[in-house]
């Protein structure tokens, strides 16, 4: 089964703070191993929020806020990940794509990239890779299956997108009453159960992964958590079979 983890940020993600010594090296270990074993299918890290943007449906139009943000309806239903040009090509991508989920919100965000952890500028001719959240609702919540009209238009801008080399993957997750939260203070970890009323924490990342039960899963979070320093909320999400 396919769960994704998604980490909440830190204060030191938002003040795009250097990663201490030994994280890089302890996080490339973790998820080379993972390749290895082949339960690996995806992950990234986000800037801070100061360099996202947040959409909001109003009629038939998105109102867009810059950041930096601050958590309100932080509960994703799924993601997509976009590789595009400017910000603005991918703004224009994100719109489309929330006008054909039908969702009332999303957020749009940079992933982190190798210059950004070296601190180097971004090089010329980079693709400008970010990551569409689109905030649950209480269709979503309900486990409701989108309307036929929905599904054709996402399947036809999906087929879009990645004949134009724009998409790299979507996915779209089960509801918060099939999700746990797994709470770690320096180690000690306290899991909750879904549903989730609401989650104002930023997303700072996810990891999506091909594994057989929960327990699989926090045996990787554990050491995921370690690496961070021990101290970090997650979101354990199984995703939707589509």
């Amino acid at each position: 089964m396919r769960y994704l983890c998604m980490h909440k940020v830190s204060p030191e993600d938002e003040a795009d703070l250097p990663p201490p010594p030994g994280l890089v090296e302890g996080m490339g270990a973790l998820i080379g191993e993972m390749i290895q074993s082949g339960v690996f299918v995806a992950g990234e890290g986000l800037r801070p929020s100061k360099l996202r943007f947040r959409l909001t449906r109003a009629g038939e139009r998105w109102v867009v806020a810059q950041g930096p943000l601050v958590g309100s309806n932080e509960l994703p239903a799924g993601l997509a990940i976009l590789s595009v040009r400017t910000p603005d090509e991918a703004l224009a991508w994100a719109q489309r794509f929330g006008t054909a989920l039908g969702a009332e919100e999303l957020e749009l965000g940079p992933l982190t990239e190798e210059w950004d952890i070296e601190r180097k500028p971004r090089p010329s001719g980079a693709p400008y890779r970010t990551m569409i959240l689109h905030k649950a609702t209480r269709e979503t919540e309900a486990g409701q299956a989108p309307t036929p009209r929905q599904k054709a238009e996402l399947a036809a801008l999906t087929a879009e997108m990645t004949k134009a080399g724009v998409l790299g993957f979507s996915a779209q997750l089960q509801p918060s009453s099939k999700a746990v939260r797994a709470i770690y203070r320096k180690g000690d970890r306290t899991l909750i159960d879904g549903p989730f009323s609401e989650s104002k924490e930023l997303i700072g990342g996810f990891c999506l992964m091909e594994l057989g039960s929960l327990g699989e899963v926090l045996a990787f979070t554990d050491r995921f958590v370690h690496i961070l320093g021990g101290t970090r909320e997650i979101d354990i999400r199984p995703v939707a079979e589509t």
